[in-house]
């Protein structure tokens, strides 16, 4: 079976100290597809050769810089011949702060990490709740109690439109935590859900996932 599925699973520069993102990205492995049709890949050397006949990519990534590296540009351009082609993006929770500086991520997912402003209250047990917004997502879901931390003020790049699938409150505000957004034909879906491999023990996180995939896949 070919590798319809890369996952790019940060680490060294594209990693951080808060997210065991190889742990992440072997659970998100396991809970979207068949090993043999997804592999993980943590170099933006390989990424290019990886995403070569594969249909989806899945960004468990962050950062702990502010400022741009070459590879990012790097990363940008092999992002841009997959959605050339019609490819599909899921980026995961820590993807925001991902590839700093790179105008194309920020514009791709909708959001990015501001430094001065994003936040997330304390990790534990939440109530997350899905909008009004009809979707094949999400048709027949419910709002998902999960273990996990809630990203709070994201800075939303202005003129991305996004469907918010999911949401949840803070400071009396409702912030929006999940996504899904069609840039020509290529489908794009971003939750900031998945700090660790607890929320993935969540099974509506995990039917939430797998909808997803299937969304992205052009299975639903």
């Amino acid at each position: 079976m070919p590798v319809d599925t890369v996952i790019f699973s940060g680490a060294g520069p594209h990693a951080d100290r808060w997210h065991s993102l190889a742990e992440t990205s072997t659970a998100l492995a396991a809970l979207i597809g068949d090993a043999a049709s997804v592999a993980i890949v943590t170099s933006v050397e390989h990424l290019d050769a990886a995403l070569d006949r594969a249909h989806l990519l899945v960004v468990n990534a962050s950062a702990d810089r502010r400022g741009p590296i070459g590879e990012d540009e790097d990363f940008g351009r092999a992002l841009d011949t997959l959605l050339a082609r019609g490819g599909s993006l899921l980026a995961t929770h820590s993807a925001t702060l991902a590839f700093p500086g790179l105008p194309s991520w920020r514009a791709t997912i909708g959001a990015a990490w501001d430094h001065d402003h994003s936040f997330h209250p304390p990790i534990g047990f939440s109530l997350v709740r899905r909008t009004r917004v009809g979707h094949p997502i999400t048709d027949g879901l419910g709002d998902i109690e999960v273990f996990d931390e809630r990203y709070t003020d994201l800075e939303l790049v202005d003129g991305a439109e996004i469907e918010p699938l999911y949401v949840h409150e803070e400071g009396g505000v409702t912030h929006p935590l999940v996504w899904a957004r069609t840039v020509g034909s290529s489908r794009i879906v971003y939750s900031a859900l998945g700090h660790d491999v607890r929320s993935y023990e969540s099974p509506g996180h995990v039917e939430l996932l797998r909808r997803s995939v299937a969304w992205l896949r052009h299975d639903a």
